[in-house]
C-alpha cells in the first residue's frame, strides 16, 4: 500500500495520502458530464518540517491543482491531507479557518494575485485584520517589519501594485503570505514570471526566510534548475500521478523513471564543451479525459514493453527514500 510509506515518527509536517481530484467535463445545453479529468490521481507523499519539497512536471500535469487541494482552496475528490495529524479534508470550517494562518500560498503571477485597488499596506494588513492577530498600532509595525524583510522601503507601503516591478510585486506577495507567521507555504511557480537576475534574488530571499523562520515549503515549478537549487527532496509528476520521488541529488544524479531521465536530459548545459546526451520524448501528453491503459507514460516512453501497455505500475520504494512507479525498476 502507498499509505504504508507514511512515517509515524512525528517528523512530518504534512502527510498527503491517496489524494484525488476529478473535474467533470460538461457539454450540451443541460451541461451533462460526458467524462472526467483525473487532475490528481492517487497521490501520496510527506513533507518534513523545515524542508523544501520540490514538485516538478510538464505544464498541465496537475501540480498547481495538487497544491491548491492540499490547502483546500479547491476541494479534493478523495484522500487525506494531514497537517500535523489533523485531516484538513474533514476538519470543520471553523477549525480550518483557524489553521489558515499556519498555511499560506504564493501564486505564480504577482500581476494577478495583488488587488490593484489596494495599497501595499492594505494588501499586507488585510489577512492580519481578518484573523484579528494584532491591534491597529501593532498591525502598522508588523507591515513595516515585513517590508524591511523584503528589502522594500517604508514609503512603499502607500503605493499601489502597478507602481512596482515584477520582482517587487512578488516580494509584496511573499510579505502578505508571511503576515500571519505561517509555518507551511505553497510556492506555485513563484519565479516563472520574472527575469533571470530577479529570479535569483527571490530564490535567495526564500532560502533566507526559511533559515530564519523555520519555514516548510512545497515548491512547484517546471524549471529543473530552480528545483535543484531550492529542494531537499523532489517529486516528479506526470498526468496527475507522482512517478518518482527521492532526495534532490539522487533524482538528478541517478534518475530511475524514463520520464525523469527525459526531463533532466532536456535541461540546457551552459558549457558548450560538454557533450550532452538527450532523451527526446515522442508524441504529446495523453489526454487526462481518456488516458491510455497501463502505464500512462507508455505512449511516449522509449523503453516501453508489453506489460507497460497492460498494467499500471505500482508506486514503490526501490531503495531507501527513493520511490518510483515503473515496471522497468519495480520487479
Amino acid at each position: 500500500m502507498v499509505s504504508d510509506m507514511i512515517s509515524r515518527d512525528g517528523a512530518e509536517m504534512l502527510q498527503i495520502v491517496n489524494l484525488k481530484k476529478t473535474f467533470p467535463v460538461r457539454t450540451g445545453f443541460f451541461s451533462r458530464a460526458k467524462g472526467f479529468v483525473n487532475a490528481v490521481d492517487d497521490v501520496s507523499f510527506t513533507i518534513k518540517k523545515q524542508e523544501t519539497m520540490g514538485l516538478v512536471g510538464e505544464s498541465g500535469c496537475g501540480k498547481t491543482t495538487l497544491g491548491r487541494c492540499i490547502l483546500r482552496l479547491i476541494e479534493a475528490t478523495g484522500g487525506q491531507v494531514l497537517f500535523e495529524h489533523r485531516d484538513l479534508m474533514t476538519i470543520a470550517k471553523r477549525d480550518l479557518r483557524k489553521l489558515r494562518k499556519e498555511m499560506q500560498i504564493v501564486f505564480q503571477n504577482p500581476y494577478a494575485s495583488l488587488d490593484p485597488r489596494m495599497t501595499v499596506y492594505d494588501l499586507i494588513a488585510e489577512p492580519i485584520r481578518v484573523h484579528k492577530l494584532f491591534s491597529h498600532g501593532a498591525i502598522s509595525k508588523r507591515v513595516m517589519e515585513l517590508l524591511k524583510q523584503m528589502n522594500l522601503e517604508s514609503k512603499d507601503a502607500y503605493r499601489y501594485p502597478h507602481e512596482f516591478s515584477g520582482g517587487q510585486r512578488q516580494r509584496i506577495a511573499i510579505a502578505r503570505a508571511l503576515s500571519l507567521n505561517p509555518r507551511f507555504i505553497v510556492l506555485d511557480e513563484p519565479t516563472s514570471a520574472l527575469d533571470i537576475s530577479v529570479q535569483a534574488q527571490i530564490l535567495a530571499l526564500l532560502r533566507n526566510l526559511q533559515a530564519d523562520l523555520g519555514l516548510t515549503y512545497l515548491f512547484i515549478s517546471h524549471n529543473l534548475a530552480v528545483i535543484r537549487a531550492m529542494s531537499h527532496r523532489v517529486a516528479v509528476m506526470y498526468v496527475g500521478r507522482i512517478v518518482e520521488l527521492a532526495e534532490c541529488d539522487e533524482i538528478f544524479d541517478s534518475p530511475l523513471h524514463p520520464y525523469t531521465e527525459a526531463l533532466i536530459s532536456a535541461e540546457p548545459n551552459p558549457d558548450p564543451q560538454v557533450k550532452h546526451k538527450r532523451t527526446p520524448l515522442q508524441g504529446d501528453i495523453p489526454s487526462p479525459i481518456n488516458p491510455p491503459s497501463g502505464c500512462p507514460f507508455h505512449t511516449r516512453c522509449p523503453q516501453t514493453w508489453e506489460l507497460c501497455r497492460e498494467q499500471k505500475p505500482q508506486y514503490l520504494e526501490v531503495s531507501k527514500g527513493h520511490y518510483v512507479a515503473c515496471h522497468l525498476r519495480v520487479k
